[in-house]
C-alpha cells in the first residue's frame, strides 16, 4: 500500500475511532493509539514498516507543534504564581520514581547501567497525549495549570538526567574522553535551547505584522518546520528547540495567544496522524516478553508517580483537592521515552535492546491507561468545559 493511501486510511479510521471512544467515554487519543495498533505491522499490516518510515516526517512535524504548544507553559507569570509548588511536585515525583525503579531493578539482579537508564526514562510524563486530553476537554483551572507545568518540566528533567546517565556510563566504559562524552550533552540541551530562542525571537518580532488567519498559520508552520529542520541538520533535539520557540514567543510577544488560537483550529489532522503512527509502531507482543524487569519498571513507575506527586503536592502546599486529582494524571508515557530509546541505540548499542523492549512494552500500557486516568481526574476536578471554544493557551 502506498503512503498516500495509508495516510487516507489513517485519517478516516482516526475519525471513526475518535467517535467510538467518545461513545465509550474514553479520550480520543486512546482511540487513535488503539487504531494505530490495529493498523500497524503487528496486526492488520495496512500501515507497513515502509509506510511508517516514509511518514516519519509528519510525526516529527506534529511532535514539533505539540512541543511548541507546551512551550506556552513556560510563561513567567505562571512561574511567579506557582513556581515553588511546581518545582516541589516535580522534584518529589521525578526523583522518587527514578529511585524506586532503579532500586527495584537492582534488587532483581539487573546491571546498574540498565537500572539507571530505565530510572531516568521513568521520570518522563507524556506531554503529547496528556495535552491532547486537556485540549479535547477544554480543560482550565488550578489542576490543569499544575499538571501542564509538571509534565512540561518533567520532560526537561528526564532528558537532562538521561543524558547525564549515558555520559557517566560511557566515561566509566572508557569509550570516550571526558570532553567527547560531555559535548553531546551540552550541545543537545544548550544548543537546542539557543536555536529555539533565536527562532522564537524572530517570530515575536514578525508576529505583530501578521493579522490574517492564513498568514498566521504560514508563519507558525514555517517556524516549527525550521526548528525541526535546523535541529536535525545540527544534531540537536527538535523537541527542546520547539519547546524553546514556544516559550520565547509567549514571553516576548503580546500577540502570542492570537497565534496559538489560530494554530489550534488547524492542527487536529496532524495530531491524529501522530498518535495513530505512534500506535502503529507499538507491538502488543512485547507485553508478554518483558519479564520481571518490565514488571518492576511498570509497577515502580506507577507507584513512584503516584506517591511522589502526593508528597510533592503536600510539601508544596497545593490545594488538597487539586493534589488528590493531579496524582492520578501522571501515568502516561510516550514520545520522549521512545525518542530516548533511539538515542540510546546510537550511543550505547550493547545496552539498547534490553532497555528498548522494556520501555516500548511499557509505553503500550501507559498510553492506554494514562489518558483514561487524565480524563477521570479532569471530570472529577470539574475543570472540563466541552462547549467552550478550544484554545491551546491553557493557562490564560
Amino acid at each position: 500500500m502506498n503512503e498516500l493511501t495509508s495516510l487516507g486510511i489513517i485519517l478516516l479510521l482516526a475519525l471513526a475511532a475518535g467517535h467510538i471512544v467518545k461513545w465509550l467515554r474514553i479520550p480520543e487519543v486512546t482511540g487513535y493509539l488503539l487504531a494505530g495498533i490495529a493498523l500497524g505491522p503487528a496486526a492488520l499490516g495496512w500501515v507497513s514498516t515502509d509506510n511508517l518510515t516514509a511518514l516519519e516526517v509528519l510525526s516529527e512535524v506534529a511532535l514539533g507543534l505539540i512541543l511548541f504548544s507546551i512551550g506556552t507553559v513556560f510563561e513567567l507569570d505562571l512561574f511567579r504564581r506557582m513556581g515553588g509548588q511546581l518545582f516541589r511536585v516535580v522534584a518529589c515525583e521525578a526523583l522518587l520514581t527514578m529511585a524506586i525503579v532503579f532500586c527495584g531493578l537492582l534488587a532483581i539482579g539487573q546491571p546498574w547501567t540498565i537500572a539507571a537508564i530505565l530510572g531516568a526514562m521513568a521520570m518522563e510524563t507524556a506531554a503529547a497525549s496528556t495535552l491532547m486530553v486537556l485540549r479535547e476537554y477544554n480543560a482550565r483551572g488550578p489542576m490543569t495549570d499544575l499538571l501542564t507545568g509538571v509534565f512540561a518540566v518533567d520532560n526537561l528533567v528526564a532528558m537532562i538526567t538521561f543524558s547525564v546517565v549515558v555520559t557517566v556510563i560511557r566515561l566509566r566504559a572508557g569509550t570516550e574522553s571526558g570532553f567527547g562524552s560531555l559535548f553531546p550533552l551540552v550541545w543537545q540541551i544548550v544548543g537546542s535551547a539557543a536555536v529555539g530562542y533565536v527562532i522564537g525571537f524572530l517570530l515575536s518580532l514578525w508576529s505583530p505584522k501578521v493579522v490574517e488567519h492564513g498568514e498566521q498559520l504560514i508563519l507558525l508552520a514555517g517556524c516549527v518546520l525550521l526548528g525541526v529542520g535546523v535541529s536535525k541538520a545540527l544534531g540537536l533535539s527538535s523537541m527542546v528547540t520547539n519547546l524553546a520557540i514556544g516559550a520565547t514567543l509567549v514571553n516576548l510577544s503580546e500577540h502570542s495567544r492570537r497565534l496559538f488560537n489560530s494554530l489550534s483550529q488547524t492542527d487536529p489532522p496532524l495530531y491524529a496522524i501522530f498518535f495513530v503512527l505512534a500506535g502503529a509502531e507499538l507491538d502488543l507482543r512485547l507485553v508478554t516478553s518483558i519479564g520481571a524487569a518490565g514488571g518492576v519498571y511498570v509497577l515502580g513507575r506507577l507507584s513512584g508517580k503516584f506517591a511522589g506527586t502526593t508528597i510533592g503536592t503536600r510539601w508544596g502546599k497545593v490545594d488538597p483537592q487539586v493534589g488528590s486529582y493531579v496524582r492520578w494524571a501522571m501515568f502516561a508515557q510516550a514520545g520522549l521515552a521512545v525518542g530516548l530509546t533511539l538515542t540510546l541505540g546510537r550511543r550505547l548499542p550493547d545496552i539498547a535492546p534490553a532497555v528498548t523492549a522494556i520501555v516500548l512494552s511499557a509505553v503500550i500500557l501507559f498510553e492506554i491507561i494514562g489518558p483514561v486516568a487524565v480524563r477521570w481526574a479532569l471530570l472529577r476536578s470539574g475543570e472540563t468545559e466541552p462547549d467552550r471554544d478550544l484554545s491551546p493557551g491553557l493557562l490564560e
